[in-house]
């Protein structure tokens, strides 16, 4: 069974590919900018990639060469 987070993707995706070059999509009934749109597939992307384990859920830090 596919998350919200997935299934979001996907409905934001199939938006982002039909609809290139406009500057406002309507998502659900919200009229939405195209940027925001994108930036809410990035988001998405991250969080279905710890949903499966394939990212962190915090960053490393690097300290060796802290100063």
């Amino acid at each position: 069974m596919a998350t919200f987070a997935e299934t979001m993707l996907s409905k934001y995706e199939t938006l982002l590919q039909t609809s290139a070059g406009l500057d406002t999509v309507s998502v659900d009934g919200q009229s939405v900018r195209y940027v925001d749109l994108e930036a809410k597939c990035r988001r998405l992307k991250r969080e279905v990639a710890r949903e499966k384990g394939q990212r962190p859920q915090a960053a490393s830090i690097n300290l060796a060469r802290a100063t």
